[in-house]
């Protein structure tokens, strides 16, 4: 295992479980000091076992990312302790599916809070920081189902969406500070969202991945993958980009039936 990643300092959000925890693993497998926030204790106390069994670097804080200001104030106490901060992974799932004509003004508003708001948080902390010491990578977590329409995905997709276009903007900001932004679009992940989706119905993910043309459902460490290469050094050139991880679905012409009739979105 490479250790690019040995003087870096890591914050992802949602990082106890599906898509954040493998990317807060292998960030520290590489050598990152990682701090990882979600809202569940003890999950993240299983992942701090894991990563201290290969002697990685790791703290685990439990947070509401939704608290505009405990979250920016994570991040600068992070930077405050360890001089810097190099990389933040803006990963908090949620999705409240619906038909637009049912879905209530509070779930519309409740996938803008924490797909958006908290993203536009975590963001603008980020930059007070990676502005001025001249480097950073931000690395903003989004969904195909942003460039693709669906039935029952409203609110989730217009919220993804509107992380797309604004990281697009942010990436144009800090650009000429040194610092990145780009999106990381997953498609259908095994993840305990996609599991809640289909009601761990395993024959409806077994239909989603024959949908898809690599003929399989991704993994999260297929996403940790893409997430921690646009963070590296190996993609200083790349900003600004909404990058799609999902087996070739988003290019795909022809929407399965499944896709029709399934009334949850998968949360990424």
């Amino acid at each position: 295992m490479s250790n690019r990643f040995q003087t870096k300092v890591a914050i992802v959000t949602g990082g106890s479980m599906g898509i954040g925890r493998a990317t807060a693993l292998q960030l520290a497998r590489e050598g990152a000091q990682v701090i990882a926030c979600a809202r569940r204790r003890p999950r993240l106390d299983s992942l701090a076992d894991e990563i201290a069994a290969f002697g990685g670097k790791f703290r685990g804080v439990e947070l509401d990312i939704g608290d505009i200001d405990a979250f920016p104030a994570l991040i600068q106490n992070t930077a405050d302790e360890f001089g810097r901060l190099d990389i933040l992974v803006n990963n908090a799932p949620t999705v409240i599916g619906g038909m637009i004509v049912d879905q209530d003004i509070d779930a519309w508003r409740a996938n803008f809070g924490v797909c958006v708001e908290s993203v536009f948080i975590g963001v603008q902390a980020a930059l007070k920081i990676m502005q001025p010491q001249g480097s950073g990578a931000i690395i903003n977590i989004s969904s195909v189902s942003s460039l693709r329409a669906g039935i029952a995905a409203g609110a989730y997709s217009a919220a993804k969406a509107a992380v797309n276009q604004f990281s697009m903007c942010a990436a144009m900001e800090a650009a000429p500070y040194g610092v990145r932004v780009n999106v990381v679009a997953p498609g259908a992940v095994e993840t305990p969202g996609l599991d809640a989706s289909v009601h761990k119905n395993d024959a409806m993910k077994a239909l989603m991945a024959s949908s898809i043309p690599i003929q399989r459902l991704g993994t999260p460490e297929d996403l940790a993958q893409s997430i921690c290469f646009l963070a590296s050094d190996e993609a200083t050139f790349i900003t600004g980009v909404v990058l799609p991880v999902d087996g070739g679905k988003t290019p795909q012409l022809h929407v399965p039936d499944w896709e029709l009739t399934l009334d949850n979105r998968t949360a990424k």
